[in-house]
């Protein structure tokens, strides 16, 4: 049984049974076990016949049970009647917290919101930092060419409240049902490699989700706003001060199993991400968050630990409750009335003690079944207002004439996206085969929103995302959308946007973005890496990056450049009440929730007519990337009227800078449930 104990050391169980987490989904683990035992049975003689077999039915026994308490842990992967955080819950989250940090005489500010991005708490403990400086974990060139002068967000000071908050958002945002995501999650998969720390290995899976959910995002929902937008006090999805956090600190909330929101906290006065993750950190907000989490803790067995992205375990916490100092008499012995304040932030909180956060799902939370039978599945979900009304419901364009995209068209579009996802076999999900979970949104060329739709579970972040990704594959596939980046005038660090037009057509060796070539945001996002090919360190960045010497997450190239002066406004906003951003991120409707960089988004064509585009966002981005094109192809199919995907003479994966074919869209193999069918996206 030593092999069983070395994989119960390991994988860290040990330290989790001491800690009392229960309900560990380890069927991965148990079907390593049997793995081996079964290998020891066939080929290792040391231990004679008898032992051996012995050895390999006690391990089999002991794997079944492992594979039980899997079993067990699946029920949380459920959304069950009305569950939502309320005040006392809230209450008792935030003197958690207070106590730990009053017993490392670290002031902290804590922060607390629903699902939906409702904040429900802004608790600031005396003598907290009121600062955090944003810190890329390395020293990089600002755009003067100056190290340590502020290179986009990085090196600059933002109001702690607004980190605290974007870490709660993230913590809430990109996790579900069916998997439980931290900040610390978030900063392993928006790197330049993955896994940070490494080289010579592709980019994070999410390079460059941390800049959406922004605050100029024409589809997130404000809280209060003197620059428009949708105003609402419940419904979501609401926006983020700085999009999505990478520091640790950001837990999701669960109650009775249920996803009911997150916790942010900033007590260490640096906002920055995770540059090495083969070691164990000791991270004084991240131990505050999961002190503050005591008893809201995700299901373990849907943890991102349990999570394998390209063979790879994800990281969730690098603290767990062994490191706590305090339990549940020191947190009762708190009185928030005397420990701190419950801090009002601009746009955001404004209460003078914790509020009840809604229920995901129900009218309030702004996240409903179809009202109006658009959808054919039943478990689609639609953005409603807080009287029930779908927010986006299928619309039909008039942006190009008679090949402008019709109301059935685009419904059609939803509902096959819809199917290709609710069949297909989900990625950073628990338990093993269960189906995508994604959002779905389409696009006309002038980027105005013609539907939106999700699956009932899928992440918060991904409706968002799944906007941006459309409007970014829309966008760089029009006939102007050099003259409309060539025309932004340069930002507040200097930034002038028409070097990234000429890079790129130096480095596609053609006039870029012309409207000759389809974009999809895969291609687009390869364009954006800090080394081309992605993961070749050493080699020269894409033309939409800066140089690595510039770059950091903080710092992507264009993303973040387009869009910096917002970032900064919108942080004046929170610190000082000054004016705040206005809804609609760069070019208004275009790229109304701004620009995003990774797979998942595609242009839709009609005759060979760019009408459109879908994007998808929620799960895998390979199974992002095969919902929206094959959404598109079936549709197509479905309805005859000419609409699908680009023609393959047209599409981005005919050019072939520095000799490397510049991808289109990456499809998984053998991806659907109940189906050995491969290749999938081969051909169309």
């Amino acid at each position: 049984m030593m092999i069983v104990c070395r994989l119960w050391r390991e994988a860290g169980w040990r330290n989790r049974v001491r800690e009392g987490e229960a309900g560990a989904d380890v069927t991965d683990a148990a079907l390593m076990i049997m793995t081996i035992a079964n290998r020891f049975h066939g080929g290792n003689r040391i231990m004679g016949t008898t032992g051996l077999a012995s050895l390999r039915n006690r391990t089999i026994r002991l794997a079944a049970a492992l594979v039980l308490t899997g079993a067990a842990s699946a029920a949380a992967n459920t959304i069950p009647a009305e569950t939502r955080l309320v005040a006392a819950d809230v209450d008792l989250i935030l003197r958690q917290a207070v106590a730990e940090a009053s017993a490392r005489a670290r002031p902290a500010t804590i922060v607390v919101t629903d699902r939906v991005g409702n904040v429900l708490a802004v608790y600031a403990m005396p003598g907290a930092p009121a600062i955090a400086r944003v810190d890329p974990g390395r020293r990089v060139v600002s755009p003067g060419g100056v190290a340590g002068d502020p290179a986009g967000l990085a090196n600059l000071d933002v109001p702690a409240t607004a980190a605290a908050i974007s870490k709660a958002i993230t913590g809430a945002y990109l996790s579900s049902g069916g998997n439980a995501f931290s900040t610390r999650t978030a900063s392993e998969i928006i790197q330049e490699n993955f896994v940070p720390g490494s080289k010579f290995l592709e980019g994070g899976p999410l390079f460059g989700v941390q800049i959406s959910q922004l605050p100029c995002s024409d589809l997130s929902v404000r809280f209060a706003s003197d620059g428009g937008g949708t105003i609402d006090p419940t419904i979501g999805p609401k926006r983020s001060p700085l999009g999505l956090a990478g520091d640790p600190g950001g837990l999701p909330l669960y109650k009775e199993g249920t996803l009911v929101g997150g916790i942010g906290v900033m007590a260490d006065g640096v906002y920055g991400i995770d540059r090495d993750i083969r070691n164990v950190d000791a991270s004084l907000d991240e131990i505050l968050a999961v002190a503050g989490s005591r008893g809201f803790q995700a299901p373990e067995g849907i943890r991102a630990d349990r999570i394998a992205v390209d063979g790879r375990l994800l990281r969730f916490s690098d603290a767990g409750l062994r490191n706590l100092r305090t339990g549940p008499a020191a947190a009762a012995a708190v009185n928030l009335a005397t420990a701190g304040n419950f801090a009002a932030v601009n746009g955001y909180f404004s209460a003078g003690a914790s509020i009840d956060g809604q229920a995901y799902g129900f009218t309030t939370s702004g996240v409903l079944p179809d009202p109006d039978g658009f959808y054919t599945d039943p478990r689609a979900r639609v953005l409603a207002t807080a009287a029930g009304a779908n927010r986006f419901p299928p619309t039909a364009a008039s942006d190009v004439g008679a090949n402008s995209l019709t109301q059935v068209e685009v419904t059609g579009i939803v509902n096959a996206a819809l199917g290709v996802a609710l069949g297909s076999r989900a990625q950073i999900r628990r338990p093993l085969d269960s189906h995508v979970e994604v959002t779905v949104s389409v696009v006309d060329t002038g980027g105005n929103i013609l539907a939106i739709a999700r699956t009932a579970d899928g992440p918060v972040f991904g409706t968002d995302v799944s906007l941006q990704k459309a409007r970014t594959a829309n966008f760089f596939t029009r006939a102007d959308a050099r003259t409309i980046i060539q025309g932004l005038a340069a930002n507040s660090q200097g930034v002038s946007f028409a070097d990234y037009v000429t890079a790129a057509d130096a480095f596609l060796s053609r006039t870029a973005f012309d409207g000759t070539i389809a974009f999809s945001s895969r291609g687009i996002g390869n364009l954006s890496r800090p080394f081309f090919p992605d993961g070749q360190n050493g080699k020269p960045n894409g033309p939409l990056s800066v140089p690595f010497f510039e770059w950091s997450p903080f710092r992507t190239g264009l993303q973040v450049d387009a869009g910096l002066d917002i970032l900064l406004q919108h942080a004046g906003f929170i610190a000082s009440g000054s004016g705040d951003v206005a809804a609609g991120c760069v070019g208004g409707a275009l790229l109304g929730n701004g620009l995003q960089i990774f797979s998942g988004g595609v242009p839709i064509f009609r005759n060979g007519v760019h009408v459109g585009a879908i994007g998808v966002s929620g799960d895998g981005i390979d199974q992002d990337d095969m919902t929206a094109f094959l959404g598109v192809h079936r549709a197509g199919l479905a309805l005859g009227s000419g609409i699908g995907n680009a023609d393959p003479a047209i599409r981005n994966s005919r050019l072939r800078p520095r000799n490397v074919t510049l991808r289109y869209v990456q499809c998984p193999y053998t991806p659907f449930l109940g189906s050995n069918a491969q290749n999938v996206c081969d051909g169309k």
